[in-house]
């Protein structure tokens, strides 16, 4: 269930990018759900064309791709209050190139993007904060991508841990190896070295 508690926490979240109006964030109510997820659940999987927009209000979720010889890489972790999609595959209407899933029980919001579209349009401050949103997920890739290129292993997983200091006992140890891009032998490499 949607609370006013709820809401206002959402409208704190996302103040960051723009400050949608409660009228506005009560309109985006009327065409989400709440949906309790069981760990490993399916949000959305390669090939599908997505039509919706998950918001976490609890648990954690990832986005992952599988290569041709069946190796995991996690491309992404989302915590609560994080808004995610595959934004590629719904902006142009093609297939997902990633399995989004829940890592652990989640409860998330699910808004229909369509509908989003046609409130996005009616709502300049919707719209604002759309494109506000947007421009802050290209500086995250871009930081993500700067990471990738010039932290060592040890250095990411202490960004990570960062971000979510709790994640070592959230989810395997290979999710998070996959996610630094090293195997789950060199992460246990780097625990054991930061624990002693």
């Amino acid at each position: 269930m949607i609370t006013p508690d709820l809401i206002q926490a959402f409208k704190d979240n996302v103040s960051e990018f723009y400050d949608i109006s409660y009228e506005s964030l009560y309109l985006l109510k009327e065409i989400t759900e709440v949906r309790e997820l069981k760990a490993g659940t399916i949000l959305e999987n390669v090939g599908d064309i997505p039509n919706s927009i998950y918001v976490i209000i609890d648990g954690y979720c990832r986005s992952y791709f599988v290569n041709e010889k069946g190796k995991e890489f996690t491309k992404a972790i989302y915590k609560p209050l994080d808004i995610f999609t595959s934004f590629n595959a719904i902006i142009k209407q093609i297939p997902a190139d990633c399995y989004y899933a829940t890592l652990t029980k989640c409860t998330v919001i699910v808004t229909n993007y369509n509908e989003y579209i046609n409130l996005r349009e009616q709502h300049p401050d919707i719209l604002k904060f759309h494109f506000s949103y947007l421009e802050n997920l290209i500086c995250q890739n871009d930081v993500r991508h700067k990471e990738l290129l010039s932290m060592n292993a040890t250095e990411r997983y202490l960004s990570l841990r960062k971000q979510i200091p709790n994640i070592d006992n959230l989810i395997p140890q290979y999710q998070i190896a996959t996610y630094l891009s090293i195997t789950p032998v060199q992460l246990s490499r780097i625990r054991n070295n930061l624990n002693h």
